[in-house]
C-alpha cells in the first residue's frame, strides 16, 4: 500500500437505478487512527443508506495524490462492494466510486482503511526526584503532527512504537517458521498499542499528555555497564554470521545511574522517547541531573527504566569473546562472551550488566554464570553482578542463534 495523504472530505451516495441522491453524514462515529513510527492507518466506519434499490454507487472524494488502490475495504458486512476504475487527478480532488450491492433497501455499515505518511509523532518524558532520590514522578507527552490538511474529529487514537512495514515482515517471517524449529526464547512480533483516547486532530501539531496523575515510582541508585548499546541490533530472524560483528572496541565506562520502577499496566505500550531527569532542591528550584531514554522498544518487557547520571569513578568494565562456532548444516551459531568489572573502591558494589543479542531475534541463552538473568526486550538481557572492594568479578555466558 502506498503511503500518501489520505482523508475523506465528502461522501455522496447515488442510487444506481434512479436520479435520487442521498448525502451520507459528514461526521461518522467509530473511526480509529493507529500511529506507527513510519505511517498512520485510519479505519473509517461509513453508514450508507440505500433507498428502494438493491444497488447504489457510493462516491468518495479524496484529496489530490490519492490513488484508488490506497483505499481498502476492511468490512463490508452484508454489502457487496466492487470498485470502479477511476482516473487519479494529481492536480485536485479525486472521486472514487464503488458499486455497492445490498440484499434489501435500508441502512448499512461499510468499513474502509487508509494509510498515510503525513501524520508523524514524537514522545518525550520528564522525571522529577528529590535529593533523597528514593522516588520519582514521571510525566510525558506525545506530539502528533497532522500534515494531511484534514481534521480527524472524535477519532479513537492509538500509538504503536514500531514501524508498520517491519512489524508486517516479522509476522510473515514467524508464520513461515516450523513450530519445532522455534528457539526457546523469542520475542512476539506483536507490539502492544497504547490508547490515547478520543481526539480531534486538526492540521498542525496536537500535544497529548501521558501518565497524567501518575503516582511517584520507586527509585534505586545503580551502576550500569552497557559496553555495546543498541547500535548493532539486527531485527531479522536469520542472524548475521560475520565473526567480526561486535568485536570492535567496546566501552569500558561504567555509569552511575538511577533505576526507576516500571509498574504495569500503567506503563504498558508507552512509546519510547528521550527523558530528562530533574532534582527538586529544598528551595524549590530544579536541577538537571541526567538524560537518557525511556520505554524504548528494545526494553519492551523490562521491569525498570534507567537514567544515566555520569561516569562511575573507580569502576571499569571489559567485554571479551571466547569461542565462535558457526554450523551451517545444523543452522546454529554459538558465541561465548565474558564481562569483567574491576572495582578500585574501598567497598563492594553492585553492577547491572546490559548485553545485546544483536545478531538476530532467534536466540537462546545456553549457559550463564549470572544469577537470574532477565530479558528486557527482543534483543537485550540484564544481569546483576556483585564486585568486591578493590577486586573484580566476571560473568560468562553462551548464546545460541538459530535460523531456517
Amino acid at each position: 500500500m502506498r503511503t500518501r495523504a489520505l482523508a475523506v472530505v465528502a461522501i455522496t451516495v447515488g442510487v444506481a437505478c434512479g436520479p435520487r441522491v442521498v448525502r451520507a453524514p459528514e461526521t461518522v462515529s467509530g473511526d480509529e487512527l493507529t500511529l506507527y513510527r513510519d505511517r498512520a492507518v485510519l479505519r473509517k466506519r461509513v453508514e450508507v443508506t440505500i433507498p428502494e434499490a438493491d444497488k447504489a454507487i457510493v462516491k468518495f472524494t479524496v484529496p489530490a495524490g490519492v490513488d484508488p488502490e490506497d483505499v481498502v475495504i476492511l468490512d463490508h458486512g452484508d454489502l457487496t462492494v466492487t470498485p470502479e476504475s477511476v482516473a487519479t487527478n494529481p492536480a485536485g480532488p479525486t472521486e472514487l466510486r464503488f458499486v455497492v450491492g445490498a440484499p434489501r433497501a435500508g441502512r448499512f455499515s461499510l468499513g474502509l482503511g487508509y494509510a498515510t505518511d503525513q501524520i508523524t509523532w514524537d514522545a518525550a518524558y520528564t522525571v522529577t526526584t528529590t535529593p533523597a532520590r528514593t522516588h520519582a514522578t514521571v510525566r510525558g507527552a506525545i506530539a502528533i503532527r497532522n500534515a494531511t490538511g484534514v481534521t480527524f474529529r472524535d477519532t479513537r487514537v492509538l500509538v504503536v512504537d514500531g514501524d508498520l512495514g517491519s512489524l508486517r515482515a516479522r509476522v510473515a517471517e514467524e508464520q513461515t517458521q516450523q513450530p519445532e524449529a522455534k528457539p526457546a526464547v523469542r520475542e512476539s512480533a506483536v507490539v502492544p498499542p497504547r490508547a490515547l483516547g478520543a481526539l480531534t486532530l486538526g492540521p498542525g501539531e496536537t500535544r497529548v499528555e501521558l501518565l497524567a496523575g501518575e503516582r511517584p515510582r520507586p527509585v534505586h541508585s545503580v551502576l550500569v555497564y552497557d559496553p555495546i548499546g543498541t547500535k548493532l541490533d539486527h531485527g531479522g530472524t536469520s542472524p548475521i554470521r560475520d565473526p567480526k560483528l561486535g568485536m570492535g572496541k567496546a566501552s569500558t565506562q561504567v555509569r552511575e545511574s538511577l533505576e526507576i520502577m516500571r509498574p504495569a499496566p500503567t506503563s504498558d505500550g508507552l512509546p519510547g522517547g528521550p527523558a530528562r531527569m530533574f532534582e527538586r532542591r529544598p528551595d524549590g528550584t530544579l536541577a538537571l541531573i541526567g538524560e537518557s531514554r525511556m520505554f524504548d522498544a528494545s526494553t519492551s518487557v523490562a521491569a525498570v527504566d534507567i537514567i544515566e547520571l555520569g561516569t562511575a569513578e573507580g569502576v571499569t568494565g571489559q567485554r571479551e569473546r571466547g569461542e565462535f562456532a558457526l554450523d551451517d548444516d545444523r543452522k546454529r551459531l554459538v558465541e561465548e562472551l565474558t564481562l569483567t568489572v574491576a572495582n578500585t573502591r574501598a567497598y563492594p558494589i553492585d553492577v547491572v550488566l546490559r548485553e545485546h543479542l544483536y545478531r538476530g531475534k532467534n536466540w537462546a541463552l545456553a549457559f550463564t554464570t549470572a544469577i537470574a538473568p532477565k530479558k528486557d526486550g527482543a534483543q537485550q538481557i540484564s544481569m546483576r553482578l556483585r564486585v568486591p572492594a578493590q577486586g573484580e568479578a566476571k560473568v560468562f555466558y553462551v548464546v545460541v542463534y538459530t535460523w531456517q
